[in-house]
């Protein structure tokens, strides 16, 4: 998606932040944001002419395209047909990968930046534009069409181990406290973070890791409801960071553990937070109505292994793991179905504790959504 697309390009800027220096970052982080509005200009050019808008302007097209790239959020709102649909959406690529092919032709050899972020946004538009990872959603009224496209969870994957054992993990929080900041447009009334680590460290970054199987992963979550006047972003950061860091370094706890370094026998974790940004729209903004939510607690079971090698082995026994289950959701959980017949979610939350033998958490519907999943999981 567009957000996993933007990643590569802090992970690339991270990575080689020691060679390159802080004008080259500023040149190469401007040339990704005037080629990202570029890309919406050609959305809005198409769909300005599709629609025969005689009021349309220049400096219009241009400020529209200035709000899209900023919000990441593109609108459409006018009487539209299928078709095109199709010619404003796959305008963007196609603008996208002719300006990226100009800029790798006419820029001299040693500028590195603008075709870099050029390329980026080439990338990003084919798979977003051409390929569809994206959230599309058509929302239909008696008067028009509109063509929205957004995302209200969030989330980052550290593939990388540099963005652990550099600075601790402090750059790759920065990305998350900006992902926070960009889903706040869709509601910032409370926010949440959950991630995963081992319940035991290895005691040093000299120690190697079993090969035998892999360690025992507990949940770490942080929510926080956000005041009148504080900053949703810098609260969920800040308690992240409490629940997550050492208390005197500040660096993420295990950054320079085994099983996140790759060069020590271990690697085999890939540290990874993810999350959610709440406006209330059918119960009051509350704590436990908060992301993520978790129906059932950590609860150890018996997991058999199965594989080709193990499907005849008669001696293979049970492991115990612990298993639990977080979700972030967007919409509503209205009703379920089960054996062919529907039910409505006050029916699903009183059937999920008696059969998970867990009270109910909280009474917004997504928390319901944790409790089917227990129920499907285990």
């Amino acid at each position: 998606t567009k957000h996993s697309l933007r990643s590569t390009l802090y992970e690339a800027l991270f990575t080689k932040h020691q060679k390159m220096s802080t004008p080259h970052t500023l040149s190469l982080l401007l040339a990704y944001a005037a080629c990202g509005l570029l890309h919406e200009l050609s959305h809005l050019t198409a769909a300005s002419w599709l629609s025969h808008d005689e009021n349309a302007s220049a400096i219009g097209l241009l400020l529209g395209a200035l709000r899209s790239s900023l919000g990441r959020v593109s609108i459409v709102d006018q009487d539209i047909t299928n078709w095109e649909q199709g010619v404003i959406r796959h305008s963007g690529w196609i603008g996208s990968v002719v300006l990226a092919v100009m800029v790798h032709l006419i820029a001299p050899s040693g500028v590195r930046a603008p075709r870099m972020a050029a390329a980026v946004t080439a990338l990003e538009a084919i798979t977003t534009d051409l390929l569809g990872f994206t959230p599309v959603h058509s929302l239909h009224d008696h008067k028009a069409s509109r063509l929205v496209l957004f995302c209200g969870n969030f989330g980052v994957l550290l593939l990388n181990p540099s963005w652990l054992s550099i600075d601790g993990g402090r750059t790759a929080l920065d990305v998350l406290e900006k992902m926070v900041n960009v889903t706040m447009m869709r509601g910032a009334q409370s926010g949440g973070v959950v991630t995963f680590e081992p319940t035991k460290f290895t005691r040093s970054k000299g120690e190697t890791v079993a090969d035998s199987a892999p360690p025992s992963l507990r949940g770490v979550r942080s929510r926080v409801v956000n005041a009148k006047r504080t900053d949703l972003s810098k609260k969920v950061r800040g308690k992240v960071v409490q629940d997550n860091c050492e208390r005197l370094t500040g660096n993420l706890r295990g950054f320079d553990k085994p099983e996140y370094t790759v060069n020590t026998g271990g690697g085999r974790l890939v540290r990874g937070f993810f999350g959610h940004t709440r406006f209330a729209t059918s119960s009051k903004a509350t704590f436990d109505g908060t992301h993520p939510h978790q129906w059932s607690r950590r609860r150890e079971y018996n997991i058999f292994p199965f594989s080709s090698s193990s499907a005849n082995n008669t001696c293979s026994g049970p492991r115990r793991m612990g298993v639990e289950n977080y979700i972030t959701h967007n919409g509503d959980f209205e009703f379920y179905k089960c054996n062919g017949k529907y039910y409505d979610v006050e029916v699903v939350q009183k059937w999920l504790e008696n059969v998970l033998q867990v009270p109910m958490p909280a009474a917004v519907d997504s928390a319901a959504i944790a409790g089917v999943i227990d129920l499907l999981r285990t």
